[in-house]
């Protein structure tokens, strides 16, 4: 029995409405603003479109034994980890299948992803809501690559990876029948391929890798001769190409093939499969073409299985697409299948077209627009979008500054829907484009998204060159410079693109990572940036499910907003949450190194220090640098340094706002202890209706993007340009999104010269270190670029004699002998010495900046634990905050009481409080045995209270875990073990109130009101402007926890969407204000609208809450409890 849902469901919102809520959703040039007729109206849920017929009785298959035996029109399906995913990307294998059987016209779909193990396959919420693709599918016969990720459990590992291999079986067996009888599937078990040495001093060198791969591999021969079932050894083979010759032939990180690993893993599979070389033309133009093919209907089945923005697919948030997406399953299906036809005639000699023709796959539907129904940001005159030079006339700026534009889409139509702008070593503009914004849709031409580089090259200030750098991508919400070419999202890969032959397009296209969460475009890793020591950092939103597959094994987070910290060298990855977060999306450093994150949905900016620790289960929330103050959502943050501009702009925080204001406020920072503070810059300091900002548009179309100092000295950004700025708030094939506009500005200062640009390219290194003086600190970071991707040797003896010759008299010194710190650590080639120096700086910055590097080097830095201990008792609380968020890293007893004795130096800083907390939290379980020993707090009654409360709070958050994860899991419970979960967490009495009133005050109050403060977008908490309706009072505490975990559950009429369909196709959507038996009154947004009863031919009340899912995940299991508690205390 399920419970009765509430009617404020969605109503409490730990509130972070995306930016998914408001997001950079795609414009483009004037829209219509009635939709077009269809070609057909849909006729009921179209989810019926995707119900399996009947599928009568097969013939039975051959066994398996090898050589295996194929039948004609036999279905095969791939699955397992990355070893079998990137045949999607090179197709040798399934080629060699058609050439060896082009009669049997064989149909074969690749279900592998990154990082599967046999025990453990990461998915979306909700992946099998409209159907469970490889069902859909109806495989014949099922070859299995498992054993690569299970393999860094070591030998300890095997006996468990045999037992759950055949609970696998088992289970496909029972998932996957081929037909209505229930015949069983065939499965053909290979084992993990070698790893391949790779030579670099930064990568796995092999040897381990390949002990134990060996063992896996075993163990897989032992499973499949129990269970009677054909093996082949991949490992033997694959350790013989691969050990023949030094260095990488065959993979690009030791694990992962690359195009001749590829065909050598098809030759392999192949021959051992079916024995007898295959009979093919192989090694021709022919053969090629029918790889090419392959690979072509790879992509197309990719779209399928792993198709991009699945919460809105078929997930929580597809309350506007429910006709949409499962036509675009079928199309998908059915364009694959012309493609297995077009693949079988080549095979068999036959004449084809020169490409598959698509004309007969299906129609798909086109939904009506929502545009001027949803939101008040939304332009009363249409979705028209002004051009340049009418919206610099709305632009409000202060004095002496002007906005300038430097390209449009009229002048370069591959500049629509900038996203990511950045500087390269010669001073160009790149732009990463997105115009295919919000995915790629069935029948249009292959994503086109791009990287652009823009050149004013005869300096009037406007860009007059555009090269297309790379034309192939998939929604890249981020990309950096990296070792001479550029790392770029290409959803859900991450690719390496380098121009070797110097035309200025990428030839070389590394694969380099894959499985970065892709349920919402938007919310993938975007604000790329490195921090000064070249950990390259990228923001990620909720309730996404990445699973990267890596050489030092599979990476996996789940639902949480946070930070990836990705070493490029090493290619190793960490994660840090950031609580309270819907969708993050700004990321800059200081001077210092120091960073500062930001919500892209609250706009929300943190000081990244104690948040970036060791992760645990239940970190908690703290105060941001400043109040939001309603902004958001924003999209990019920068600092202002700049020697073109005046001095009393220099060092303010700026971020790029696309609803709440169109435009760029700005914060002055200052110390608050060891961490930071931020005040809004106004005309009149204690009026908060004097906001000063930097600039500010009446044009609501205008959604800037990624503000950045240039070259130049300039403040340059990108205009998103479109009429519908949300994600979750419209469908995603609105007609009204915007897929070409894009605009870059700069802003300038008339009153003084622009900076003459400093370049990277072509420059000695000595040249290149001599620019770590620059004013201008974007200087510095590009400079910092160029000399990670100089040789190694030759920087790090650079540097050596640089830092030598720098004057200890100049107030500058110890900031640049940080800069060599960073490039050094760059290079993973720290110098001892001059770390130890920087240690004992009489500046508490330069210290805190070693610290930092301490932290981040530890793997490499024999005496890094001792170097924290000791910096943990600094009499700077900011060099005391950096080391205790290094000792978390450090699971130990001796580690726990340097923390403890920070957290107990007075005066007390908040930011070491916080920090300790976490520190110690994330390492009990190395200092437990001796705290409950009483080694820890013997006669010291401060750190007993500390260890007492930290302990307490595990045991609470404990309590809360099970059932939270039961809740928010990714796998999907009943309603009963729902209900009995909501049920014993509002059975919880045990959280505080004055805590949950600071939780919600941090998270809640962009959306909602109490005590006085707060937006009105939800429902008020402590009680409507008549005094009714405290939340306390009128809903129980069970439904307060199911409104927290299911805002979708039911929403109150009062925040609920009527659709009203009329006869004549028209569709009105809004708030229902009055209904009769003769009309129905609605508003839409802008005026209120009187339908008669008699013209309507449907009626639907959407229940989607302007409340994303997930956002419980992002307190900690306590705050939880806490904000329940606080909650029901208003009555």
């Amino acid at each position: 029995m399920s419970l009765s849902r509430p009617a404020w469901a969605g109503l409490l919102i730990v509130a972070v409405f995306s930016i998914a809520l408001y997001a950079i959703a795609a414009p483009l040039q004037a829209q219509p603003k009635t939709q077009p007729k269809q070609k057909a109206k849909p006729k009921g849920e179209a989810e019926e479109l995707l119900k399996t017929p009947p599928r009568p009785k097969k013939a039975e298959l051959p066994p398996s034994k090898l050589p295996l035996m194929v039948t004609k029109g036999e279905r095969i399906a791939f699955v397992g980890g990355s070893t079998a995913e990137r045949f999607n990307l090179f197709g040798h294998f399934e080629a060699l299948l058609h050439t060896r059987f082009p009669d049997k016209e064989l149909v074969v779909r690749n279900f592998a992803r990154p990082a599967d193990e046999v025990a453990l396959r990461q998915r979306p919420n909700d992946y099998t809501k409209l159907g469970d693709p490889m069902f859909a599918f109806n495989p014949d016969t099922i070859i299995c690559f498992f054993g690569f990720n299970e393999s860094f459990a070591g030998p300890e590992g095997v006996a468990k990876f045999k037992s759950d291999y055949e609970k696998l079986l088992d289970e496909y067996t029972t998932k996957y029948p081929r037909d209505d009888a229930g015949s069983k599937p065939r499965f053909v078990l290979v084992s993990p391929m070698a790893f391949e040495p790779t030579g670099d001093p930064f990568l796995p060198e092999g040897t381990k890798e390949n002990a134990n791969l060996k063992l896996y591999a075993d163990a897989t021969k032992e499973v499949a001769a129990k269970l009677n079932l054909a093996f082949i050894d991949l490992y033997a083979p694959t350790l013989k190409a691969f050990t023949a010759a030094p260095g990488m032939q065959f993979t690009i990180n030791g694990c992962h093939a690359n195009e001749a690993g590829d065909a050598i893993i098809g030759q392999q599979l192949d021959i051992a499969l079916f024995e007898g070389a295959n009979p093919g033309k192989l090694a021709t133009s022919e053969f090629e073409k029918i790889r090419a093919a392959v690979n072509d209907k790879s992509w197309i089945h990719q779209q399928d299985y792993r198709m991009v923005n699945g919460w809105y697919v078929y997930g929580g948030r597809r309350t506007y697409d429910t006709e949409t997406f499962p036509r675009e399953f079928v199309k998908l299906r059915n364009m694959a299948a012309v493609r297995d036809r077009f693949i079988w005639d080549m095979a068999q000699g036959k004449q084809v077209a020169a490409k598959p023709d698509d004309s007969k796959t299906g129609e798909l539907f086109t939904p009506p627009t929502r545009f001027g129904q949803v939101q008040k940001s939304e332009a009363a005159d249409g979705p028209r979008i002004l051009p340049p030079d009418e919206f610099i006339k709305t632009c409000t700026v202060p004095p002496g500054f002007e906005v300038k534009l430097f390209a449009d889409e009229k002048q370069f139509p591959e500049l629509a829907k900038p996203c990511q702008l950045n500087f390269d070593n010669k001073g160009r503009l790149w732009v990463s484009t997105m115009p295919t914004y919000p995915m790629w849709k069935p029948g249009d031409p292959r994503p086109a998204d791009k990287l652009v580089i823009l050149e004013d090259t005869n300096g009037d200030g406007k860009a007059d060159k555009s090269i297309v750098f790379y034309d192939k991508l998939h929604c890249p919400t981020g990309f950096e410079f990296w070792n001479g070419g550029v790392l770029v999202v290409d959803q859900p890969r991450l690719l390496f693109l380098k121009d070797t032959d110097g035309d200025g397009k990428a030839d070389l296209v590394v694969n380099l990572l894959d499985g970065w969460a892709t349920e919402d475009t938007h919310h993938t890793v975007n604000a790329w940036e490195f921090s000064p020591g070249g950990l390259l950092h990228m923001l990620e939103g909720v309730s996404m499910s990445t699973a990267v597959e890596t050489p030092w094994g599979p990476f996996r987070n789940f639902g949480s907003s946070g930070c990836y910290v990705l070493d490029p060298r090493s290619l190793k990855i960490r994660h840090y949450n950031t609580p309270g977060y819907g969708n993050p999306w700004c990321y800059v450093f200081n001077e210092w190194g120091q960073g500062f994150c930001g919500d892209g949905t609250g706009a929300s900016q943190h000081w990244d220090t104690p948040l970036s620790g060791a992760q645990f289960t239940g970190r908690k929330g703290i105060n941001p640098v400043f109040p939001t103050e309603g902004m958001r959502p924003v999209v990019g943050s920068e600092f202002l340094v700049s020697r073109h501009f005046p001095d009393d702009v220099q060092g303010q925080f700026i971020y790029a706002c696309v609803i709440n204001m169109n435009g760029i406020p700005r914060w002055t920072f200052s110390d608050d202890g060891g961490g930071y503070k931020g005040t809004r810059v106004r005309t009149d300091p204690k009026d908060p209706k004097t906001a000063f900002d930097l600039l500010k548009s009446t044009d609501k179309h205008f959604r800037p993007v990624d503000p950045l100092i240039g070259p130049d000295g300039a403040l340059w950004f990108g205009d998103w340009a479109n009429p519908l700025i949300g994600h979750m708030q419209y469908s995603q094939r609105d007609p009204n999104r915007d897929h070409q506009a894009g605009r870059i500005y700069r802003l300038v200062y008339k009153d003084k010269p622009l900076v003459k640009p400093v370049t990277q390219f072509g420059k000695a290194i000595p040249e290149l270190l001599a620019q770590l003086k620059e004013y201008e600190w974007r200087t510095r970071y590009r400079a910092r670029a160029e000399l990670r991707d100089r040789p190694t040797a030759e920087v790090v003896a650079a540097v050596k004699t640089w830092v030598e010759k720098l004057d200890p008299a100049d107030p500058v010194t110890e900031r640049l002998r940080c800069e060599a710190l960073w490039i050094l650590q760059g290079h993973h080639a720290v110098d001892a010495d001059l770390l130890k120096s920087l240690l004992a700086s009489k500046s508490p910055d330069a210290r805190a900046a070693a610290m930092r590097t301490v932290a981040d080097e530890r793997e490499r830095i024999p005496a890094a634990l001792e170097m924290l201990k000791a910096a943990a008792v600094d009499a700077n609380p900011r060099v005391r905050t950096e080391a205790v968020r290094g000792l978390s890293f450090f699971p130990s007893a001796d580690g726990a009481a340097a923390v403890l004795a920070a957290m107990k130096m007075k005066p007390a800083d908040t930011f070491v409080q916080y920090t300790g907390d976490a520190a110690l939290a994330a390492t009990i379980t190395g200092w437990r045995q001796a705290y409950l020993k009483g080694e820890l707090t013997k006669d010291d009654a401060v750190s007993k209270s500390l260890l007492d409360g930290i302990i307490a709070q595990d045991k609470k958050g404990a309590q809360a875990v099970p059932y939270l994860q039961i809740l928010l899991g990714k796998d999907q419970k009943s309603a009963e073990e729902r209900n009995k979960a909501m049920q014993s967490l509002a059975d919880m009495k045990t959280g505080n109130a004055e805590n949950g009133k600071i939780v919600f005050r941090r998270n809640c109050i962009a959306c909602h009101q109490v005590f006085g403060e707060g937006a009105n977008y939800g429902p008020q908490m402590d009680g409507n402007p008549d005094g009714k309706g405290k939340v306390g009072k009128r809903l129980s505490r069970l439904k307060l926890v199911e409104s927290i975990i299911d805002p979708n559950a039911d929403v109150d009429s009062k925040y609920s969407t009527t659709k009203i369909v009329t006869v004549d196709e028209k569709t009105i959507s809004g708030l229902l204000v009055s209904e009769t038996k003769e009309e129905v009154v609605i508003f839409d947004g802008k005026e209120k609208r009187t339908i008669k009863v008699g013209d309507i031919e449907s009626r639907k009340i959407l229940k989607q809450s302007s409340m994303p899912e997930g956002l419980a995940a992002a307190m900690s299991p306590v705050e939880f409890l806490d904000v329940i508690e606080f909650l029901s205390t208003l009555k």
